[in-house]
């Protein structure tokens, strides 16, 4: 991938971050096992790095949570958004939504597709910040891109076979009268090559609007509200503490090892000779292989018998998997979560250092909303632009003119059966309304207008189910007939006779 020297950093950041969440982060485990240990202790230690441990993706999957359940969309006119919500539009959101938290920043691309038999609506596509090698802010609007440059790895058909090749596609509008479009490769000699007539079969701008307006087709989503197109340093924290944890796992496995094997050191003895094997720095290193059942034969050095003792273990390994936990637990901080939102998850035994309590979820999800809000309005916008201008529809750009209503995450069981009794018991005391009721148990009902709403309907619906089933039930029997006979004489207070 090609560079400048100024966006370098920024880059390797959030490559770094893309590898973590994807489970590619193999190499950067190893490079700081080898700034940690010496080369002898490193070189064993690096074969086989620990990957279990991954601070940054558990904490990131357990509040990313904001489209596990896909928001409801309007708009102005109440138009049929079917070319733009389309069915795999808030599942790639799901994706995003992991990035844009653990990276800062996401972007989505956008197309319309021109191959026969593919429905006739937008495509969306998760890019990576890491993949745009360049960006540039709009003019007014510094947390909005005008100009993009996105590596794209491609494969392109030759006389001799398909063969794999690098490119650096670019979109530029900021001078909407001569907006740019180009797609080069990098040839042999490293330099790079227009193929934009290869790949797009022509060299035109491809995304224009109905008024001949170019149509930039990127938005850029941000971890939170900003006045810059990136963030990239924000959470650091959390980055350089995961791949300390996942070295501190890695030299755990292996003082577990030695406590079941301690080591044991000859004295006046002779050892077997050993294997000679050379590590990095060009260092040769003599070991000699072992085993339970391996029998090593020493010869005694001098005119007497040596001995063997053995070196006690230098850390317990339950002793070694708490502290690594307690250090996993202060890590999840720099996620953007209190101490209050992390629930104990008892005993080392429990496998799991990090979890968020539903409320931390929530709270996560709603710090979050603002700058969804900003980034799906945008998004919509555009691909109402695209579909207007290449399927006919006749749907807003307007960005205001998307209502976009978020699934709140619900009350797990536990909580739910706490609220309740705690509920029941603050009605019974006359201290909550049906309405205050509902909505503690209903997160989704934001106000007390939606809360009588919604109790409203409830007994809508209770009234026509027993209008509904009143002819399906049996009539009462009727109630007996009196006899005058057997019927007491009414006692009129006449003196007996």
């Amino acid at each position: 991938m090609q560079y400048s020297d100024d966006q370098a950093p920024r880059i390797r950041e959030q490559l770094l971050r893309e590898r973590l969440l994807t489970g590619a982060h193999r190499p950067d485990i190893t490079a700081e096992i080898q700034k940690d240990y010496a080369p002898e202790i490193a070189a064993e230690l690096q074969l086989n790095p620990d990957l279990s441990e991954n601070a940054f993706h558990l904490t990131l999957s357990q509040i990313a949570v904001s489209y596990d359940e896909p928001p409801e969309v309007s708009a102005d006119g109440d138009p049929d958004l079917d070319a733009i919500v389309t069915p795999a539009l808030w599942p790639k959101m799901q994706e995003r939504d992991m990035h844009q938290r653990g990276i800062r920043e996401c972007f989505v691309r956008l197309d319309w597709p021109t191959e026969e038999g593919i429905p006739a609506e937008v495509q969306y596509r998760v890019v990576t910040p890491g993949r745009i090698t360049k960006a540039v802010a709009a003019r007014g609007q510094p947390d909005r891109v005008a100009m993009v440059e996105e590596w794209r790895p491609r494969t392109r058909g030759t006389d001799e076979g398909p063969i794999h090749v690098e490119t650096y596609e670019t979109w530029d509008v900021r001078d909407p009268a001569a907006p740019v479009f180009r797609i080069e490769e990098i040839d042999e000699d490293g330099r790079r090559i227009d193929m934009t007539a290869v790949y797009a079969g022509g060299t035109e701008y491809p995304y224009r609007d109905p008024d001949g307006a170019p149509i930039l087709p990127y938005v850029l989503y941000h971890a939170r509200l900003q006045d810059r197109l990136f963030d990239w340093m924000a959470g650091t924290e959390l980055v350089a503490g995961t791949l300390r944890l996942a070295v501190g796992w890695t030299s755990w496995w292996d003082a577990f090892n030695n406590s079941a094997s301690p080591q044991r050191v000859a004295i006046d003895l002779e050892p077997p000779a050993g294997t000679a094997i050379t590590i990095q720095g060009a260092r040769n290193l003599e070991t000699i292989t072992t085993s339970p059942k391996t029998i090593l034969k020493f010869n005694s050095t001098r005119d007497g018998s040596g001995r063997i003792d053995t070196y006690p273990p230098g850390l317990s390994p339950m002793e070694g998997v708490e502290a690594l936990r307690s250090y996993g637990e202060r890590l999840a901080v720099y996620a953007g979560l209190n101490p209050g939102d992390l629930q104990a998850s008892g005993s080392s035994r429990s496998g799991i250092a990090i979890i968020v309590s539903r409320d931390g979820q929530r709270r996560a999800q709603q710090r979050a909303e603002p700058s969804n809000r900003a980034g799906d309005r945008q998004l919509l916008a555009c691909a109402a632009r695209l579909a207007n201008a290449y399927g006919g529809t006749a749907l807003p750009t307007d960005e205001r003119a998307y209502q976009i209503q978020y699934a709140r995450l619900g009350l797990s069981q536990q909580e739910r059966a706490l609220a309740i009794e705690n509920l029941t018991a603050e009605r019974d005391l006359g201290l909550v309304s049906r309405v205050t009721l509902a909505r503690r148990l209903d997160p989704s009902l934001e106000s007390d207008e939606e809360a009588i709403a919604y109790l409203v309907q409830q007994q809508v619906q209770e009234n026509a189910l027993a209008a509904a089933l009143a002819p399906l039930m049996p009539a009462p029997a009727p109630a007996p007939t009196p006899d005058p006979a057997t019927e007491p004489t009414p006692d009129n207070g006449a003196p007996n006779e």
